[in-house]
């Protein structure tokens, strides 16, 4: 599964990879983070993690 996470000053790749961890997501562990300009996509096999993780976004 494949997840968009929008990206801003206070939201950076940073503080979605912390996000990620809070949620048993690590990279490169069992998730894959691709970064663009204002967002990131991130894919799991662990579907229902990274839906939680979108959510509490």
């Amino acid at each position: 599964m494949t997840v968009t996470f929008p990206l801003t000053e206070e939201r950076d790749a940073e503080a979605l990879l912390k996000h990620l961890m809070l949620h048993k997501l690590s990279f490169p562990g069992n998730c894959a983070v691709s970064l663009k300009a204002q967002v990131a996509q991130v894919s799991s096999p662990h579907t229902t993690a990274l839906g939680a993780a979108r959510t509490a976004w």
